[in-house]
């Protein structure tokens, strides 16, 4: 790795070190009871970092909703966002956001296969029809009870290195970097209806008349390559699904 590419990465780690100092002063610390942030030159100042990195923070800040920017007015902070404990546009693992809610979490019920990828699956993944695939189906339990139940897709030929079923009792974000030696960087999701199968009635202990919210994603590396299909089902009000939704 070059110099240059060395401070670039110093700077990146650096702003979303900041970044994330800033969001829990927003959601828990001395800027929680306030409307609007210090100028950038007073935080600047305060966290010890150039104008430049306040700035860039603060753009993500904003691009994920927390905060928004008026010429004239300030940096205001959206408090009815920063008061949902846990949203859906955000790219949390499940795990973490069950946590989030107050609640216990844990991964049980680990089954896997390598199957042939069918026509719809080959094309989330944009891999040939038949294809071998990673399956992965899990169930997560929330304050021990059914609450998820997720199937997750991985291209057999990322998989770089051997594992072994305990690896696959961790979050498939965990796998997909030891594994495969990448990372979902963006997520595109859509919400359906669909009915529940055998295999989810069984997992999480309903029957197969239940209403459960459904979730399927496409996974991307850093390159806009897909890497990861993954199906959802959950629990009604297992966790809470807000959508932060800006105006454009």
């Amino acid at each position: 790795m070059g110099k240059m590419e060395k401070n670039q990465k110093k700077t990146t780690q650096l702003s979303t070190s900041i970044t994330q100092d800033l969001l829990n002063e927003i959601q828990r610390g001395r800027f929680a009871d306030v409307k609007v942030l210090p100028p950038e030159k007073d935080l600047a100042e305060e966290f010890n970092v150039s104008r430049n990195i306040i700035r860039e923070c603060l753009t993500r800040l904003e691009r994920e909703g927390w905060i928004t920017r008026k010429h004239g007015i300030g940096t205001l902070i959206n408090k009815p966002v920063v008061s949902a404990r846990t949203r859906l546009d955000l790219n949390y693992e499940l795990l973490q956001t069950i946590r989030m809610t107050g609640k216990t979490a844990r991964i049980e019920g680990v089954t896997y296969r390598t199957e042939r990828a069918d026509a719809e699956l080959a094309e989330h993944l944009q891999i040939e029809e038949g294809e071998e695939v990673l399956r992965m189906a899990r169930m997560i339990r929330a304050n021990e009870k059914p609450g998820i139940f997720c199937i997750d897709y991985v291209p057999a030929r990322l998989i770089t290195r051997a594992y072994t079923e305990k690896d696959l009792t961790q979050t498939v974000f965990s796998f997909l970097e030891k594994f495969c030696g990448t990372s979902v960087e963006t997520n595109l999701a859509e919400v359906r209806a669909m009915p529940v199968t055998k295999e989810v009635s069984e997992a999480l202990e309903v029957p197969m008349t239940t209403a459960l919210f459904y979730l399927c994603e496409v996974g991307y590396d850093l390159r806009s390559n897909p890497v990861l299909y993954s199906e959802e089902y959950f629990i009604d009000r297992v966790i809470p699904h807000l959508v932060v939704r800006k105006k454009i």
